[in-house]
């Protein structure tokens, strides 16, 4: 396979007398070994992609998938993201400022894109994978799909957009999501709203097909109509194949320990779970081993966030990133996880009780008073 990390294809359509010229772009993450963690190039190429796209009016729809069958996307490629950082010695803050504010541009842009994308995550999407799929019009899971944030386990936050579509999910399991980390399968994101349609990875050509078949308008509006008959279609389908869900059976609780007023009531509650329910108590584990700053930063910005627009939401998580770049959380967080894999992050402050509120507030500016904030004009 060609070492490009984003391949390009089209689909032509076959709809009405064939003669239209209509496509449907393809852009396949390729970096199956990392598991297509999203890399900065990858987000450069799409983004470039993204003009001729939206300018080409033969164009009707985008999908986006991945090489492989085992992930969308694991999440950033935080390991080329740790190295840059250490080779730009004193300014690494300055490298995590670009990465993370093209990354969020992509975001943005794929929420606000005027023709149809359809994203197809399947196996691992965490992370940069779940920017990328919030962002389609058509978020596509299938039988193999594991979502998660486990930002909190790297000295980061749930970002991406994470900020406005955890909030977007039903009652407060997008805040549970972003303090646990919890791993939820493609029932889960149907139920909660994080995902739009199920069909079997197998189908991915027949869906194309059936996609490719269709009579293409000047009307993108028309168009996702249309589209989202054919892929309601296959997913009725194959309701069987549906894997067994969890946040379901599960959302009285976790209803009940995010209701209370502040952080610490919120932790203190997920934290005293003492039963033997395996999601349950991996997601408590995480929250229990998560680095302090990135708790706090997922709770304050999930409720800072509830009645923002995605605009200002990245605006936020920008400067969250970028302090925890600077107050060196992301680096011993992906040390430890990633490099040197001890699984024993020191992170400072090591207790949320030692979190003060000075540093919470230096968590929370934007840290530079001769640098704008990137993302100042979306």
């Amino acid at each position: 396979m060609s070492e490009q990390p984003v391949l390009f294809s089209e689909k032509l359509c076959v709809g009405g007398d064939g003669s239209d010229g209509k496509k449907i772009v393809i852009a396949t993450l390729n970096a199956e070994k990392a598991l297509n963690s999203l890399s900065l190039e990858m987000v450069d190429l799409i983004t470039a992609e993204a003009d001729k796209w939206e300018a080409d009016d033969s164009i009707v729809a985008i999908l986006l998938d991945s090489a492989g069958d085992r992930a969308l996307a694991a999440g950033g490629d935080i390991r080329m993201l740790y190295e840059s950082m250490v080779e730009c010695g004193e300014d690494y803050n300055a490298y995590a400022t670009d990465f993370f504010s093209r990354e969020y541009r992509l975001n943005h842009r794929m929420h606000n894109f005027p023709k149809p994308i359809i994203v197809w995550g399947n196996g691992i999407v965490m992370g940069g994978g779940m920017g990328l799929l919030e962002g389609g019009d058509f978020r596509v899971v299938t039988e193999s799909t594991r979502i998660a944030m486990p930002e909190v386990t790297i000295g980061l936050l749930p970002d991406v957009g994470g900020t406005w579509f955890l909030n977007q999910a039903r009652g407060n399991s997008g805040l549970f999501l972003a303090l646990t980390g919890a791993q939820i399968n493609a029932t889960d994101a149907l139920f909660i709203g994080l995902a739009d349609v199920f069909i079997p990875h197998a189908e991915k050509v027949v869906m194309l097909d059936e996609l490719a078949a269709l009579s293409w308008t000047t009307s993108a509006d028309e168009n996702r109509a249309q589209m989202s008959t054919v892929l309601n279609a296959l997913q009725a389908q194959h309701q069987a194949m549906l894997p067994e869900g969890q946040i379901e059976t599960h959302m009285p609780w976790v209803e009940e320990v995010t209701s209370g007023n502040t952080l610490e009531e919120v932790v203190a509650a997920i934290t005293a779970y003492e039963g033997d329910n395996k999601w349950q108590s991996r997601a408590v584990a995480t929250l229990k081993r998560g680095c302090p700053a990135s708790v706090f930063l997922s709770y304050e910005l999930n409720q800072r966030g509830r009645d923002l627009p995605l605009n200002e939401c990245l605006k936020l998580e920008l400067i969250g990133t970028v302090n925890c770049a600077k107050y060196g959380v992301f680096r011993e967080g992906i040390r430890a996880q990633i490099i040197e894999k001890d699984n024993t992050p020191n992170f400072q402050p090591a207790t949320l009780a030692e979190l003060t509120s000075e540093m919470r507030e230096q968590y929370l500016t934007w840290p530079w008073a001769d640098r704008p904030n990137p993302l100042a004009d979306l």
